[in-house]
This record gives C-alpha cells, sequence and structure tokens, in this order.
C-alpha cells in the first residue's frame, strides 16, 4: 500500500464495496420478562435495495441505493465517482461484476490514469472497512423494528448513509 500512497501521492484512497438491505426486521439480543413471550414483527416482503459505497482514508464518501447489483449499476456509479474525485487508488473486491465483467474491465482499463485499482484478497471481506458501515447501517435501520413500507426504510437507509460520519481506521484494516 505504501507503493501506491508514495507514487501516486495526488490520489485519494478509497476502498468500494456492496451491501443488500432486505425490507424486514433484523433479528437482535433483547430483554424480555422471564415467563413472558416475545413476538417479532416481519413484513414477510422479499423486497430489497441494494447499496454501493465508496470510503475514503479522510472520511469522504459516496454511498448509493440501487434495485440492481450486477455490472451495469456499478458502472454507473464508478462513472459517477470518477467525476467526481478525479483520481483515486480504489481498492475492490473480487466480486463477479468487478472482476469478471468485460464492461467494467474495459472501463478501468480506459481510465487507468485516473483509476489505479488494488484487488483484496479472495475471501477477506473482514479487510474492507466498507463492511463496517454496511454492519452499522443494518443495525439502525433496521435492527429489531419493521418499518411503514418499503419507500420509508430506504428513505431512512438513505439518510443514515448520508450524515453518518463514519471513522473507519483504514490503516487497521488494510495491514495484514
Amino acid at each position: 500500500m505504501g507503493y501506491y500512497k508514495n507514487k501516486y501521492s495526488n490520489y485519494l484512497l478509497f476502498c468500494e464495496d456492496e451491501s443488500t438491505f432486505l425490507y424486514d426486521s433484523i433479528s437482535r439480543k433483547v430483554w424480555v420478562l422471564k415467563g413472558t413471550e416475545y413476538r417479532r414483527y416481519v413484513t414477510g416482503s422479499h423486497q430489497k435495495v441494494h447499496a454501493y459505497g465508496f470510503l475514503s482514508e479522510n472520511g469522504k464518501k459516496i454511498f448509493a441505493l440501487r434495485n440492481y447489483l450486477n455490472a451495469e449499476e456499478f458502472l454507473k456509479i464508478l462513472s459517477k465517482f470518477l467525476h467526481k474525485f478525479k483520481r483515486a487508488i480504489l481498492i475492490l473486491d473480487k466480486a463477479p461484476w468487478h472482476k469478471k465483467s468485460k464492461k467494467v474491465q474495459r472501463y478501468l482499463k480506459k481510465h487507468r490514469r485516473e483509476l489505479k485499482i488494488i484487488w483484496f484478497p479472495t475471501g477477506c471481506p473482514e479487510m474492507n472497512p466498507v463492511e463496517e458501515s454496511w454492519r452499522q447501517a443494518k443495525e439502525e435501520v433496521n435492527g429489531g423494528r419493521v418499518h411503514k413500507s418499503f419507500e420509508v426504510m430506504k428513505k431512512e437507509l438513505r439518510y443514515f448513509l448520508k450524515y453518518t460520519e463514519f471513522k473507519q481506521n483504514m490503516g487497521k484494516y488494510l495491514r495484514p
């Protein structure tokens, strides 16, 4: 990592990841009086929204909600990301829509001067600081409650991702 930061000192370092949010409550531990029954309400709905997130070492971020989790949606968001930040070192996982998509690979090759790509090792989500953002969002937005509607849940999720200051120490995540 030091090599990239020294060679490309005028580039910001970002990690990117995606997560799926279900329109339902997430089970968590609760206190109940002994002898009473706990009831957890669920929607029974299979509605979901996919979140794409970019998080930098200095707190800059972009989060976007989409209906699909695929190469086309990733490219739309990556294009907006590049338009906003101009130059970046971007660390990606090896999700199929990143690594195997010919469209994504062509885009990355075309923009190789502006985007320096580093790949996370396969099967190491714990190295990606964006994962902690997803954990916090799922706990805060879906933790133990059901929203009035799917649109209300998406609105709360959008608000949480936009206004929460995620302070992950990237060095802690990215060091082996």
